[in-house]
């Protein structure tokens, strides 16, 4: 019978430490990131506007939700995506799904990134997510997976 109980015992310390290790995925909505100065991390779920333009002349924006999903604007070109996202310790990892953007142009599948920057305000925050703050910015490493493309630094804010 003590034999039964460690192995019972052992399966279920296995199950809590591969759940703390696996990342987040984007199924659920109250997933948090370690945030400097807020033990319980904080919510960073929702949409952002990239404030550097990508590639040139393009604006991107982009919604962390359970259907992520991606804009890009500029230069004559309007393409709306997909994109897959997971979160683990500080980090929110972001995959772009390629999309065609009509007239024989597309996006790439490129990536991101991202650790969060500056927390909304107290009173903010507690409208939107009572007693949990939440993410206005989001620094983030844009990854081109276009050849001879080098990675860039930017900076989304929330906008939601």
């Amino acid at each position: 019978m003590s034999v039964i109980r460690y192995l019972a015992g052992l399966a279920a310390g296995l199950l809590v430490v591969l759940a703390v290790l696996t990342p987040t995925y984007a199924q659920d909505m109250n997933t948090r990131v370690i945030v400097p100065d807020v033990p319980g991390g904080a919510l960073f779920t929702g949409c952002y506007q990239v404030q550097q333009r990508l590639y040139g002349p393009y604006r991107m924006s982009f919604c962390l939700e359970q259907r992520g999903t991606y804009s890009v604007r500029g230069g004559g070109v309007r393409c709306d995506g997909r994109l897959n996202w997971s979160a683990k310790g500080r980090d929110i990892n972001v995959k772009l799904q390629r999309t065609s953007c009509g007239n024989g142009v597309a996006w790439s599948g490129d990536s991101m990134t991202c650790r969060g920057g500056n927390l909304l305000p107290a009173f903010l925050a507690r409208i939107i997510v009572p007693d949990l703050p939440v993410l206005q910015t989001l620094r983030c490493t844009y990854t081109p997976s276009v050849r001879g493309e080098k990675p860039v630094q930017i900076t989304a804010r929330r906008v939601d």
